[in-house]
Order: structure tokens, then C-alpha cells, then sequence
């Protein structure tokens, strides 16, 4: 790559830095052009120079988003389970795969949680993302699937996490409490 090349994707990168930054902090719609550029180091014109309009940079921001996040294709949750024999291990592995999620990318699943209309891409990826826990979900075939959904939501995990939770212990409680409700299911 040459020494120009390698400068303007520098700054595309900054820019994408700083807008995602920006969207975590206080929301894609309240998000200035003015506020990147000053956030990047760079001028305005710079930015609209790399992104001419919303429909270049959300997705921008998103392809990168994502990529934190990582959350698995819908199609891919049934192999997560396999060879899961008993409710304990497939609620363990539910648990440990979408907290793993929240502990990567927490932030940016608030983005596209709390603005899905800002741009069609961001809600494409809610779209995506909720069809990830739903097949998360039924692969784990825990029962009651309302209760598994609570249970692995972000708020939930958000709130053992604000209680001083570490990562490891958040998965023991919430694993604990989704066994307790499987039994008392099953009595």
C-alpha cells in the first residue's frame, strides 16, 4: 500500500473511530458531523470527503460494530449446542455464549438497541441480532423459551454486573437461575 494510501485509511479509520465513539456516548441521531470531525482530528470536509452521506458511514460503523460484537449467525446456533446432553450443559453454554457477547460489545448493542430507526442498516442488525438469541434459544431447548429470553437479556446481565458481579460469576448466577427454573419446569 502506498504511503497515501496508507494515510487515507488512517483517517477513514479515525473517522469511523470517532463516530462510533459518538454513537455510544449519545446516540447516532444526536451525533454531529461537526462532533466527528473534531472528534477524528480532521476537518469536516474531510469526513464528507470519506463519507458523503449517513447511507456511507452508519454501515461504515456498523461493518465494525459487528465485527466486535460477533454475535453467531442464526444458522450457526444449533452446532453451539451439539453433543449437550442435559439441560445444566445446554443452559451453561447458552449463558457463556451470549454474555461473552454483552462483555465484547455491550456498548454497541445499546446503539442499535435504543435507535433501530436512525438508518436501515442499524436495524437490519437488531433484526440479526435478536434472530441470533432466538435460535441461541431454541437450540438450547431449555423449555420455557420466555424465561431462557429473560434471562440472557442485556439488562439482566447488565444488572448483575452492576451489582459487582465479575463475568465468571454473572454466568454461574445466571446459569444457576435458568437450571432452578428448568427443574422447577419439570416438577
Amino acid at each position: 500500500m502506498s504511503r497515501r494510501a496508507s494515510a487515507a485509511a488512517g483517517t477513514r479509520r479515525r473517522i469511523i473511530d470517532a463516530t462510533r465513539a459518538l454513537h455510544t456516548e449519545q446516540g447516532i441521531a444526536a451525533t454531529s458531523w461537526d462532533a466527528i470531525a473534531a472528534r477524528a482530528g480532521v476537518g469536516v470536509g474531510t469526513v464528507y470527503r470519506h463519507f458523503p452521506t449517513l447511507d456511507d458511514l452508519v454501515p461504515a460503523c456498523g461493518e465494525v460494530a459487528t465485527a466486535i460484537v460477533a454475535f453467531p449467525a442464526a444458522t450457526d446456533a444449533p452446532a453451539l449446542f451439539a453433543g449437550l446432553a442435559t439441560p445444566a450443559e445446554r443452559s451453561a453454554q447458552l449463558v457463556e455464549v451470549v454474555f461473552a457477547i454483552y462483555e465484547r460489545g455491550a456498548p454497541e448493542l445499546r446503539v442499535v438497541l435504543g435507535e433501530p430507526g436512525a438508518h436501515p442498516s442499524v436495524a437490519e442488525t437488531l433484526d440479526a441480532f435478536e434472530a441470533s438469541l432466538a435460535a441461541l434459544v431454541d437450540a438450547a431447548d431449555l423449555g420455557d423459551p420466555a424465561v431462557a429470553r429473560a434471562m440472557i437479556d442485556i439488562d439482566t446481565w447488565s444488572a448483575f454486573r452492576r451489582a459487582g458481579l465479575n463475568a465468571a460469576a454473572t454466568v454461574a448466577a445466571v446459569t444457576g437461575l435458568l437450571s432452578v427454573s428448568e427443574r422447577s419446569r419439570r416438577t
